[in-house]
Protein backbone atom coordinates (compact mmCIF):
# COMPACT_ATOMS: atom_id res chain seq x y z
CA UNK A 1 0.00 0.00 0.00
CA UNK A 2 1.75 2.85 -1.09
CA UNK A 3 1.82 6.65 0.62
CA UNK A 4 -1.03 8.81 -0.72
CA UNK A 5 0.47 12.22 -2.54
CA UNK A 6 0.81 15.47 -0.94
CA UNK A 7 -1.11 17.09 -3.02
CA UNK A 8 -4.53 15.17 -3.95
CA UNK A 9 -8.09 16.43 -3.64
CA UNK A 10 -8.84 19.46 -1.37
CA UNK A 11 -5.22 19.73 -0.54
CA UNK A 12 -4.77 20.87 -4.15
CA UNK A 13 -6.52 23.92 -3.69
CA UNK A 14 -4.68 24.42 -0.32
CA UNK A 15 -1.49 24.46 -1.95
CA UNK A 16 -3.13 27.35 -4.83
CA UNK A 17 -3.78 29.20 -2.09
CA UNK A 18 -0.06 28.97 -0.86
CA UNK A 19 1.36 29.91 -4.61
CA UNK A 20 -0.88 32.96 -4.56
CA UNK A 21 0.40 33.64 -0.68
CA UNK A 22 3.97 33.70 -2.55
CA UNK A 23 3.53 35.57 -5.65
CA UNK A 24 1.02 38.11 -3.38
CA UNK A 25 4.16 38.19 -0.57
CA UNK A 26 6.75 39.33 -3.68
CA UNK A 27 4.26 42.13 -4.67
CA UNK A 28 4.03 43.54 -1.64
CA UNK A 29 7.72 43.32 -1.16
CA UNK A 30 8.02 45.29 -4.70
CA UNK A 31 5.17 47.80 -3.95
CA UNK A 32 7.06 48.85 -0.91
CA UNK A 33 10.12 49.47 -2.42
CA UNK A 34 8.16 51.45 -5.00
CA UNK A 35 6.76 53.79 -2.86
CA UNK A 36 9.82 53.81 -0.92
CA UNK A 37 12.24 54.83 -3.79
CA UNK A 38 9.56 57.28 -5.20
CA UNK A 39 8.70 58.77 -1.49
CA UNK A 40 12.52 58.85 -1.17
CA UNK A 41 13.60 60.49 -4.17
CA UNK A 42 10.83 63.10 -4.26
CA UNK A 43 12.54 64.08 -0.59
CA UNK A 44 15.62 64.27 -1.34
CA UNK A 45 15.32 66.02 -4.61
CA UNK A 46 13.16 68.49 -3.23
CA UNK A 47 14.04 71.60 -0.92
CA UNK A 48 10.46 71.96 0.54
CA UNK A 49 10.16 68.13 1.24
CA UNK A 50 6.85 66.47 0.49
CA UNK A 51 3.62 68.48 0.63
CA UNK A 52 1.47 66.97 3.46
CA UNK A 53 -0.89 65.28 1.84
CA UNK A 54 1.69 63.46 -0.28
CA UNK A 55 2.82 62.48 3.03
CA UNK A 56 -0.09 61.68 4.22
CA UNK A 57 -0.60 59.05 1.30
CA UNK A 58 3.15 57.46 1.11
CA UNK A 59 2.59 56.83 5.09
CA UNK A 60 -0.83 55.47 4.34
CA UNK A 61 1.12 53.39 1.66
CA UNK A 62 3.67 51.93 3.75
CA UNK A 63 1.28 51.17 6.67
CA UNK A 64 -1.23 49.20 3.76
CA UNK A 65 1.91 47.20 2.75
CA UNK A 66 3.42 46.41 6.55
CA UNK A 67 -0.18 45.38 7.03
CA UNK A 68 -1.00 43.48 3.74
CA UNK A 69 2.73 41.79 4.43
CA UNK A 70 1.53 40.58 7.90
CA UNK A 71 -1.97 39.10 7.24
CA UNK A 72 -0.41 37.33 3.78
CA UNK A 73 2.16 36.07 6.31
CA UNK A 74 -0.65 34.94 8.94
CA UNK A 75 -2.84 33.42 5.82
CA UNK A 76 0.17 31.42 4.83
CA UNK A 77 1.00 30.35 8.04
CA UNK A 78 -2.72 29.00 8.35
CA UNK A 79 -2.97 27.48 4.88
CA UNK A 80 0.71 25.66 5.21
CA UNK A 81 -0.49 24.12 8.78
CA UNK A 82 -3.87 22.93 7.59
CA UNK A 83 -1.95 21.60 4.40
CA UNK A 84 -0.11 19.12 6.61
CA UNK A 85 -2.22 18.75 9.11
CA UNK A 86 -4.83 17.24 6.16
CA UNK A 87 -1.85 15.08 4.49
CA UNK A 88 -1.63 13.69 8.57
CA UNK A 89 -4.15 12.82 8.98
CA UNK A 90 -5.24 11.06 5.64
CA UNK A 91 -1.28 9.34 6.43
CA UNK A 92 -2.60 8.27 10.11
CA UNK A 93 -6.16 6.64 8.76
CA UNK A 94 -3.97 4.39 6.11
CA UNK A 95 -1.82 3.27 8.54
CA UNK A 96 -4.62 2.56 11.65
CA UNK A 97 -6.24 0.59 8.39
CA UNK A 98 -2.99 -1.22 7.18
CA UNK A 99 -2.73 -2.46 10.81
CA UNK A 100 -6.43 -3.54 11.09
CA UNK A 101 -6.31 -5.06 7.33
CA UNK A 102 -2.74 -7.20 8.34
CA UNK A 103 -4.14 -8.30 11.99
CA UNK A 104 -2.31 -8.63 15.13
CA UNK A 105 -0.13 -11.65 13.72
CA UNK A 106 1.30 -9.21 10.81
CA UNK A 107 1.78 -6.45 13.22
CA UNK A 108 4.08 -8.76 15.22
CA UNK A 109 6.45 -8.20 12.73
CA UNK A 110 7.33 -4.37 14.03
CA UNK A 111 7.60 -4.11 17.83
CA UNK A 112 5.07 -2.09 19.62
CA UNK A 113 7.53 0.69 20.10
CA UNK A 114 8.14 0.94 16.61
CA UNK A 115 4.77 1.29 15.15
CA UNK A 116 3.77 3.61 17.67
CA UNK A 117 7.20 5.72 16.57
CA UNK A 118 5.11 5.90 13.56
CA UNK A 119 2.52 7.66 14.87
CA UNK A 120 3.76 9.92 16.34
CA UNK A 121 7.73 11.02 15.22
CA UNK A 122 7.36 9.97 11.52
CA UNK A 123 4.09 11.73 11.25
CA UNK A 124 5.26 14.73 13.39
CA UNK A 125 8.71 14.30 10.56
CA UNK A 126 5.96 14.27 7.60
CA UNK A 127 3.73 17.25 8.90
CA UNK A 128 6.40 19.55 9.56
CA UNK A 129 8.33 18.95 5.86
CA UNK A 130 4.71 19.41 4.44
CA UNK A 131 3.99 22.61 6.95
CA UNK A 132 7.12 24.03 7.68
CA UNK A 133 9.25 22.85 4.73
CA UNK A 134 6.91 22.22 1.33
CA UNK A 135 5.14 25.14 2.28
CA UNK A 136 7.70 27.61 3.05
CA UNK A 137 9.57 26.56 -0.47
CA UNK A 138 6.31 27.39 -2.09
CA UNK A 139 5.58 31.00 -0.81
CA UNK A 140 8.94 31.99 0.57
CA UNK A 141 10.97 30.99 -2.34
CA UNK A 142 8.01 32.33 -5.25
CA UNK A 143 8.36 35.56 -2.89
CA UNK A 144 12.54 35.46 -2.95
CA UNK A 145 12.80 34.72 -6.35
CA UNK A 146 9.94 37.60 -7.66
CA UNK A 147 11.10 40.38 -5.37
CA UNK A 148 14.98 39.60 -6.60
CA UNK A 149 13.37 39.41 -10.31
CA UNK A 150 11.66 42.86 -9.96
CA UNK A 151 14.78 44.07 -7.95
CA UNK A 152 16.77 43.95 -11.11
CA UNK A 153 14.36 46.18 -13.20
CA UNK A 154 15.03 49.00 -9.98
CA UNK A 155 18.56 48.20 -9.66
CA UNK A 156 20.09 45.44 -11.62
CA UNK A 157 23.32 45.42 -10.49
CA UNK A 158 22.25 45.48 -6.37
CA UNK A 159 19.74 42.20 -8.15
CA UNK A 160 22.58 40.53 -9.14
CA UNK A 161 24.76 41.17 -6.19
CA UNK A 162 21.93 39.46 -3.58
CA UNK A 163 20.89 36.94 -6.01
CA UNK A 164 24.94 35.60 -5.86
CA UNK A 165 24.51 35.70 -2.15
CA UNK A 166 21.45 33.62 -2.18
CA UNK A 167 23.14 30.93 -4.81
CA UNK A 168 25.87 30.38 -2.45
CA UNK A 169 24.28 29.98 0.48
CA UNK A 170 22.08 27.19 -1.00
CA UNK A 171 25.16 25.45 -2.66
CA UNK A 172 26.78 25.48 1.04
CA UNK A 173 23.77 24.10 2.56
CA UNK A 174 23.09 21.38 -0.07
CA UNK A 175 26.76 20.31 0.48
CA UNK A 176 25.86 19.56 4.22
CA UNK A 177 22.56 17.86 3.69
CA UNK A 178 24.34 13.86 3.06
CA UNK A 179 25.93 14.40 6.99
CA UNK A 180 22.47 15.79 8.08
CA UNK A 181 20.43 12.54 6.34
CA UNK A 182 23.42 10.85 8.28
CA UNK A 183 23.30 11.92 11.77
CA UNK A 184 19.01 11.95 11.55
CA UNK A 185 19.48 8.50 10.47
CA UNK A 186 21.85 7.64 13.42
CA UNK A 187 19.49 9.62 16.33
CA UNK A 188 16.04 7.96 14.72
CA UNK A 189 17.73 4.48 14.90
CA UNK A 190 18.86 5.25 18.45
CA UNK A 191 15.35 6.92 19.48
CA UNK A 192 13.58 3.58 18.59
CA UNK A 193 16.20 1.53 20.41
CA UNK A 194 14.59 3.40 23.60
CA UNK A 195 11.65 3.80 22.46
CA UNK A 196 11.22 -0.02 22.21
CA UNK A 197 12.57 -0.99 25.71
CA UNK A 198 10.57 1.89 27.42
CA UNK A 199 7.99 0.42 26.64
CA UNK A 200 8.75 -3.53 27.41
CA UNK A 201 9.89 -2.32 30.32
CA UNK A 202 6.69 -0.12 31.52
CA UNK A 203 4.38 -3.19 30.57
CA UNK A 204 6.66 -5.28 32.70
CA UNK A 205 7.41 -3.56 35.93
CA UNK A 206 5.85 -5.99 37.79
CA UNK A 207 8.49 -8.83 36.77
CA UNK A 208 11.32 -6.10 37.16
CA UNK A 209 10.12 -5.97 40.74
CA UNK A 210 9.76 -8.87 41.18
CA UNK A 211 13.07 -10.09 40.45
CA UNK A 212 14.98 -7.29 41.88
CA UNK A 213 16.45 -6.21 38.70
CA UNK A 214 15.97 -2.14 39.39
CA UNK A 215 19.47 -1.23 39.06
CA UNK A 216 20.34 -3.61 36.28
CA UNK A 217 17.32 -2.24 34.14
CA UNK A 218 18.41 1.44 35.29
CA UNK A 219 21.65 1.28 33.93
CA UNK A 220 20.38 0.06 30.91
CA UNK A 221 18.26 2.67 30.41
CA UNK A 222 20.92 5.02 31.07
CA UNK A 223 23.17 3.47 28.32
CA UNK A 224 20.53 3.50 25.76
CA UNK A 225 19.76 7.35 26.50
CA UNK A 226 23.38 8.46 26.50
CA UNK A 227 23.46 6.90 22.90
CA UNK A 228 20.36 8.86 22.31
CA UNK A 229 21.51 12.13 23.88
CA UNK A 230 24.94 12.02 21.92
CA UNK A 231 22.98 11.33 18.48
CA UNK A 232 20.70 14.31 19.15
CA UNK A 233 23.74 16.41 19.58
CA UNK A 234 25.20 15.57 16.81
CA UNK A 235 22.41 15.97 14.39
CA UNK A 236 21.62 19.49 16.80
CA UNK A 237 25.14 20.67 15.66
CA UNK A 238 24.50 20.08 11.65
CA UNK A 239 21.07 21.70 12.34
CA UNK A 240 22.82 24.63 14.00
CA UNK A 241 25.24 24.90 11.38
CA UNK A 242 22.56 24.86 8.67
CA UNK A 243 20.86 27.77 10.22
CA UNK A 244 23.89 29.87 10.91
CA UNK A 245 24.15 29.86 7.14
CA UNK A 246 20.92 30.62 6.43
CA UNK A 247 21.07 33.50 8.63
CA UNK A 248 24.68 34.76 7.34
CA UNK A 249 23.33 34.54 3.97
CA UNK A 250 20.41 36.95 4.86
CA UNK A 251 23.08 39.36 6.33
CA UNK A 252 25.04 38.90 3.56
CA UNK A 253 22.19 39.80 1.00
CA UNK A 254 21.85 42.91 2.95
CA UNK A 255 25.57 43.77 3.15
CA UNK A 256 25.74 42.94 -0.81
CA UNK A 257 22.64 45.11 -1.39
CA UNK A 258 24.28 48.45 0.87
CA UNK A 259 28.02 47.95 -0.47
CA UNK A 260 27.06 47.33 -4.47
CA UNK A 261 24.28 50.35 -4.22
CA UNK A 262 26.83 52.56 -1.97
CA UNK A 263 29.27 51.96 -5.00
CA UNK A 264 26.59 53.08 -7.83
CA UNK A 265 25.40 55.91 -5.84
CA UNK A 266 29.23 57.18 -5.64
CA UNK A 267 29.45 56.56 -9.67
CA UNK A 268 26.08 58.46 -10.28
CA UNK A 269 24.79 55.13 -11.35
CA UNK A 270 22.20 55.13 -9.40
CA UNK A 271 19.64 57.29 -6.98
CA UNK A 272 19.41 57.42 -3.42
CA UNK A 273 15.76 56.10 -3.48
CA UNK A 274 16.66 53.31 -6.02
CA UNK A 275 19.27 52.17 -3.06
CA UNK A 276 17.10 52.37 -0.54
CA UNK A 277 14.53 50.48 -2.38
CA UNK A 278 17.16 47.67 -2.87
CA UNK A 279 17.92 47.41 0.70
CA UNK A 280 14.31 47.37 2.00
CA UNK A 281 13.29 44.32 -0.63
CA UNK A 282 16.76 43.22 1.14
CA UNK A 283 15.29 43.55 4.40
CA UNK A 284 12.58 41.86 3.72
CA UNK A 285 14.03 39.00 1.73
CA UNK A 286 15.95 38.10 5.14
CA UNK A 287 12.98 36.45 6.82
CA UNK A 288 12.42 34.30 3.59
CA UNK A 289 15.82 33.12 2.98
CA UNK A 290 16.12 32.30 7.01
CA UNK A 291 12.65 30.16 6.25
CA UNK A 292 14.70 28.70 3.07
CA UNK A 293 16.97 27.89 5.36
CA UNK A 294 15.19 25.21 7.31
CA UNK A 295 14.06 23.74 4.29
CA UNK A 296 16.54 21.31 3.40
CA UNK A 297 16.84 20.10 7.43
CA UNK A 298 12.40 19.42 6.88
CA UNK A 299 13.23 17.64 3.87
CA UNK A 300 15.89 15.27 4.75
CA UNK A 301 13.79 14.31 8.18
CA UNK A 302 10.87 13.87 5.84
CA UNK A 303 12.90 11.71 3.44
CA UNK A 304 13.49 9.02 6.28
CA UNK A 305 10.42 9.55 8.01
CA UNK A 306 8.66 8.26 4.23
CA UNK A 307 10.84 5.09 4.08
CA UNK A 308 10.07 3.56 7.70
CA UNK A 309 5.94 4.46 6.99
CA UNK A 310 6.88 2.82 3.10
CA UNK A 311 8.16 -0.19 5.56
CA UNK A 312 4.93 -0.55 7.66
CA UNK A 313 2.71 0.12 4.96
CA UNK A 314 4.75 -3.01 3.20
CA UNK A 315 3.81 -5.34 6.06
CA UNK A 316 1.58 -7.90 4.59
CA UNK A 317 -1.28 -10.10 6.45
CA UNK A 318 0.01 -13.26 7.98
CA UNK A 319 -2.06 -16.28 6.91
CA UNK A 320 -4.86 -13.73 6.59
CA UNK A 321 -5.85 -12.61 2.99
CA UNK A 322 -7.74 -10.05 4.29
CA UNK A 323 -7.61 -8.00 0.60
CA UNK A 324 -9.08 -11.01 -0.86
CA UNK A 325 -11.88 -11.05 1.62
CA UNK A 326 -15.26 -11.96 0.46
CA UNK A 327 -18.55 -10.46 0.05
CA UNK A 328 -21.05 -13.23 0.45
CA UNK A 329 -23.51 -12.35 3.28
CA UNK A 330 -23.49 -14.87 5.87
CA UNK A 331 -26.92 -16.47 6.05
CA UNK A 332 -28.50 -16.48 9.89
CA UNK A 333 -28.12 -20.33 11.12
CA UNK A 334 -27.79 -22.34 14.01
CA UNK A 335 -23.74 -22.71 14.10
CA UNK A 336 -22.73 -25.74 12.29
CA UNK A 337 -19.12 -25.86 11.83
CA UNK A 338 -17.43 -28.23 9.45
CA UNK A 339 -13.41 -28.46 8.29
CA UNK A 340 -12.42 -30.14 5.68
CA UNK A 341 -8.52 -30.57 4.91
CA UNK A 342 -7.41 -28.11 6.61
CA UNK A 343 -3.35 -27.71 5.95
CA UNK A 344 -1.03 -25.27 7.40
CA UNK A 345 2.60 -25.68 7.54
CA UNK A 346 3.76 -27.31 11.17
CA UNK A 347 0.50 -28.08 12.60
CA UNK A 348 -2.16 -29.61 10.40
CA UNK A 349 -1.82 -31.71 7.20
CA UNK A 350 -5.68 -32.56 5.72
CA UNK A 351 -7.37 -31.92 9.32
CA UNK A 352 -11.43 -32.69 9.25
CA UNK A 353 -13.79 -32.00 12.32
CA UNK A 354 -17.61 -31.41 12.28
CA UNK A 355 -19.58 -30.04 15.02
CA UNK A 356 -23.17 -30.23 15.22
CA UNK A 357 -24.92 -26.82 16.28
CA UNK A 358 -25.40 -26.58 20.19
CA UNK A 359 -22.27 -28.89 20.70
CA UNK A 360 -20.09 -28.12 23.61
CA UNK A 361 -16.66 -29.57 22.41
CA UNK A 362 -13.63 -29.88 24.75
CA UNK A 363 -10.20 -29.82 22.77
CA UNK A 364 -7.50 -30.73 24.67
CA UNK A 365 -3.77 -31.60 23.87
CA UNK A 366 -0.26 -30.63 25.42
CA UNK A 367 1.00 -27.14 24.96
CA UNK A 368 2.08 -25.91 21.55
CA UNK A 369 -0.01 -28.37 19.37
CA UNK A 370 -2.01 -25.81 17.95
CA UNK A 371 -5.24 -25.72 19.82
CA UNK A 372 -5.11 -22.09 20.34
CA UNK A 373 -4.10 -21.76 16.23
CA UNK A 374 -6.85 -23.91 15.55
CA UNK A 375 -9.85 -22.10 17.67
CA UNK A 376 -8.20 -19.08 15.18
CA UNK A 377 -9.16 -21.01 12.14
CA UNK A 378 -12.27 -21.94 12.98
CA UNK A 379 -12.95 -18.00 13.55
CA UNK A 380 -11.35 -16.62 10.43
CA UNK A 381 -8.88 -14.95 12.25
CA UNK A 382 -6.14 -17.09 10.30
CA UNK A 383 -6.43 -18.49 6.91
CA UNK A 384 -4.90 -22.09 6.11
CA UNK A 385 -2.66 -22.88 3.45
CA UNK A 386 -5.27 -25.17 2.26
CA UNK A 387 -8.68 -26.96 2.90
CA UNK A 388 -11.58 -25.07 4.14
CA UNK A 389 -13.97 -23.95 7.25
CA UNK A 390 -17.56 -24.01 6.42
CA UNK A 391 -20.17 -22.26 8.97
CA UNK A 392 -23.54 -23.53 8.88
CA UNK A 393 -22.86 -24.70 4.76
CA UNK A 394 -21.22 -21.43 4.18
CA UNK A 395 -17.18 -20.98 3.23
CA UNK A 396 -16.34 -18.71 5.52
CA UNK A 397 -13.69 -17.19 2.96
CA UNK A 398 -16.17 -16.19 0.73
CA UNK A 399 -18.45 -13.96 3.74
CA UNK A 400 -18.21 -10.74 4.70
CA UNK A 401 -15.73 -9.54 7.82
CA UNK A 402 -18.20 -7.93 9.58
CA UNK A 403 -20.61 -10.73 9.22
CA UNK A 404 -18.43 -13.10 10.39
CA UNK A 405 -17.29 -10.83 13.31
CA UNK A 406 -20.39 -11.00 14.59
CA UNK A 407 -21.10 -14.82 14.06
CA UNK A 408 -18.12 -15.95 16.33
CA UNK A 409 -17.24 -14.70 19.77
CA UNK A 410 -12.97 -15.49 21.60
CA UNK A 411 -12.50 -15.74 24.74
CA UNK A 412 -8.40 -15.76 25.00
CA UNK A 413 -5.26 -14.79 26.95
CA UNK A 414 -4.65 -12.97 23.42
CA UNK A 415 -7.31 -10.91 23.54
CA UNK A 416 -6.99 -8.72 27.18
CA UNK A 417 -9.03 -5.52 28.18
CA UNK A 418 -9.18 -2.20 26.75
CA UNK A 419 -7.85 0.78 28.20
CA UNK A 420 -11.64 2.27 28.79
CA UNK A 421 -14.77 1.93 31.07
CA UNK A 422 -16.23 -1.23 32.09
CA UNK A 423 -19.22 -0.50 30.45
CA UNK A 424 -16.90 0.04 27.38
CA UNK A 425 -15.32 -3.21 28.03
CA UNK A 426 -18.14 -4.90 28.28
CA UNK A 427 -20.06 -3.86 25.16
CA UNK A 428 -17.49 -3.73 22.80
CA UNK A 429 -18.55 -5.33 19.78
CA UNK A 430 -21.69 -5.64 20.61
CA UNK A 431 -24.33 -4.39 17.94
CA UNK A 432 -28.00 -4.90 19.69
CA UNK A 433 -27.12 -4.71 23.16
CA UNK A 434 -29.95 -3.42 25.30
CA UNK A 435 -29.49 -2.17 29.31
CA UNK A 436 -31.75 -5.02 30.11
CA UNK A 437 -29.13 -7.64 28.71
CA UNK A 438 -26.34 -5.80 29.90
CA UNK A 439 -27.65 -6.05 33.36
CA UNK A 440 -28.15 -10.00 32.67
CA UNK A 441 -24.64 -10.58 31.91
CA UNK A 442 -23.24 -8.85 34.94
CA UNK A 443 -25.62 -10.69 37.19
CA UNK A 444 -24.91 -14.13 35.62
CA UNK A 445 -20.91 -13.83 35.55
CA UNK A 446 -21.48 -12.20 39.24
CA UNK A 447 -19.79 -8.68 38.21
CA UNK A 448 -22.52 -7.02 39.91
CA UNK A 449 -20.35 -6.79 43.22
CA UNK A 450 -17.18 -5.55 40.86
CA UNK A 451 -19.37 -2.84 39.63
CA UNK A 452 -20.41 -2.07 42.81
CA UNK A 453 -16.93 -2.14 44.64
CA UNK A 454 -15.62 0.32 41.54
CA UNK A 455 -16.06 4.35 42.45
CA UNK A 456 -18.13 5.02 39.35
CA UNK A 457 -19.88 1.52 38.93
CA UNK A 458 -19.60 0.36 35.14
CA UNK A 459 -18.49 3.45 33.99
CA UNK A 460 -15.17 3.23 36.17
CA UNK A 461 -12.02 3.61 33.58
CA UNK A 462 -10.23 0.10 33.64
CA UNK A 463 -6.50 0.27 32.79
CA UNK A 464 -4.03 -1.07 30.06
CA UNK A 465 -4.87 -4.67 29.95
CA UNK A 466 -7.28 -4.57 32.70
CA UNK A 467 -4.39 -3.86 35.37
CA UNK A 468 -5.70 -3.42 38.81
CA UNK A 469 -8.19 -6.24 38.88
CA UNK A 470 -7.53 -9.83 39.33
CA UNK A 471 -7.70 -12.80 36.91
CA UNK A 472 -10.80 -14.14 37.22
CA UNK A 473 -12.39 -10.47 37.07
CA UNK A 474 -10.62 -10.13 34.06
CA UNK A 475 -11.92 -12.71 32.25
CA UNK A 476 -15.31 -12.91 33.46
CA UNK A 477 -15.32 -9.38 31.70
CA UNK A 478 -14.23 -10.35 28.90
CA UNK A 479 -16.68 -13.84 28.88
CA UNK A 480 -19.42 -11.12 29.22
CA UNK A 481 -18.23 -9.22 26.41
CA UNK A 482 -18.22 -12.20 24.16
CA UNK A 483 -21.66 -13.13 25.51
CA UNK A 484 -22.81 -9.65 25.10
CA UNK A 485 -22.40 -9.98 21.27
CA UNK A 486 -24.64 -12.65 21.20
CA UNK A 487 -22.87 -14.87 18.93
CA UNK A 488 -23.66 -18.31 16.99
CA UNK A 489 -20.41 -19.92 18.00
CA UNK A 490 -18.43 -19.34 21.72
CA UNK A 491 -14.59 -20.25 21.38
CA UNK A 492 -12.92 -20.55 25.11
CA UNK A 493 -9.07 -20.88 24.65
CA UNK A 494 -8.07 -22.01 28.20
CA UNK A 495 -10.39 -19.58 29.36
CA UNK A 496 -10.86 -20.95 33.01
CA UNK A 497 -7.01 -21.17 33.58
CA UNK A 498 -6.14 -19.35 36.82
CA UNK A 499 -9.36 -19.30 38.23
CA UNK A 500 -10.51 -19.50 42.03
CA UNK A 501 -13.66 -22.33 42.18
CA UNK A 502 -16.17 -18.74 42.07
CA UNK A 503 -15.06 -17.41 39.05
CA UNK A 504 -15.39 -20.97 37.60
CA UNK A 505 -18.47 -21.44 38.74
CA UNK A 506 -19.90 -18.36 37.55
CA UNK A 507 -18.34 -19.35 34.50
CA UNK A 508 -20.08 -22.23 33.66
CA UNK A 509 -23.62 -21.06 34.57
CA UNK A 510 -22.95 -18.52 31.56
CA UNK A 511 -21.87 -21.49 29.07
CA UNK A 512 -24.27 -23.52 30.25
CA UNK A 513 -27.28 -20.63 29.80
CA UNK A 514 -25.65 -20.31 26.51
CA UNK A 515 -27.71 -21.17 23.43
CA UNK A 516 -25.31 -21.35 20.58
CA UNK A 517 -22.26 -23.65 19.79
CA UNK A 518 -19.64 -23.68 22.44
CA UNK A 519 -16.26 -24.74 21.72
CA UNK A 520 -13.48 -24.87 24.29
CA UNK A 521 -9.72 -26.11 25.03
CA UNK A 522 -8.42 -27.22 28.03
CA UNK A 523 -6.07 -28.78 30.22
CA UNK A 524 -8.75 -30.07 32.68
CA UNK A 525 -10.28 -33.63 32.47
CA UNK A 526 -12.83 -33.04 34.74
CA UNK A 527 -14.63 -29.97 32.50
CA UNK A 528 -13.63 -31.86 29.21
CA UNK A 529 -15.47 -34.58 30.79
CA UNK A 530 -18.71 -32.93 31.33
CA UNK A 531 -18.48 -32.11 27.69
CA UNK A 532 -20.90 -33.49 24.46
CA UNK A 533 -17.68 -34.70 23.14
CA UNK A 534 -13.81 -34.58 23.97
CA UNK A 535 -11.05 -34.62 21.45
CA UNK A 536 -7.26 -34.58 22.09
CA UNK A 537 -5.16 -32.79 19.53
CA UNK A 538 -1.99 -34.79 18.67
CA UNK A 539 0.15 -34.94 16.04
CA UNK A 540 -1.97 -32.40 13.60
CA UNK A 541 -5.19 -34.75 14.25
CA UNK A 542 -8.05 -35.10 16.19
CA UNK A 543 -8.80 -38.28 18.41
CA UNK A 544 -11.59 -38.73 20.48
CA UNK A 545 -11.21 -39.29 23.86
CA UNK A 546 -13.94 -42.01 25.57
CA UNK A 547 -15.72 -41.60 29.07
CA UNK A 548 -13.21 -44.21 30.28
CA UNK A 549 -10.05 -42.44 28.81
CA UNK A 550 -11.18 -39.30 30.47
CA UNK A 551 -11.96 -40.56 33.59
CA UNK A 552 -8.56 -42.53 33.88
CA UNK A 553 -6.48 -39.33 33.01
CA UNK A 554 -8.72 -37.22 35.69
CA UNK A 555 -8.04 -40.00 38.44
CA UNK A 556 -4.26 -40.62 37.32
CA UNK A 557 -2.52 -39.44 40.26
CA UNK A 558 0.38 -36.37 39.41
CA UNK A 559 3.58 -37.35 37.64
CA UNK A 560 5.57 -34.79 39.35
CA UNK A 561 8.33 -36.42 41.12
CA UNK A 562 10.01 -34.90 44.04
CA UNK A 563 14.25 -34.99 43.75
CA UNK A 564 16.07 -34.31 46.75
Amino acid sequence: MPLPPVLSGRRRLRFAYLVANGIAQAGVAVATAMLVKNGFDQMIGSDAGLPLGEMALFAGGLCLAILGGAWLRWRGHLDAEQLGQGYVHSLRLRLFKHLARIGSDGARQMSRGAIVLRFVGDLTAIRQWVSHGLARLTVSGLAAVLAIVALAFVEPVVALAVGIAVTVAAGLALSIGPHLRDTTRESRRRRGHLAAQLNDRVSNLAVIEAFGQEAREKKRFERLSTKLRRSLIARARVIGLLRALSEASATFASACALFVGAVQVGMGLASPGAVVAAMVVAGLLAPRLQDLGRVYEYWNGALIAREKLSQMLGLKPVRRRMAERGSVRLEPGPGRIELGGLKLSGLFDGLTLKVDAGERLAILGANGVGKSTLLRLIAGLLDPEDGQVQLDGQDIADCRWDDLRQAYAMVSPDLPLLRGTLRLNLTYGAKDWTQEKLERVIEDLSLDALAARLPNGIESRISEMGSGLSTGERARIALARALLSQPRVLLLDEAEANLDAASRRALDRAIAGFSGTVIFTTHDMARAAGADRALRLEAGQLNQLSAEELEAENTAPPTLQVVR
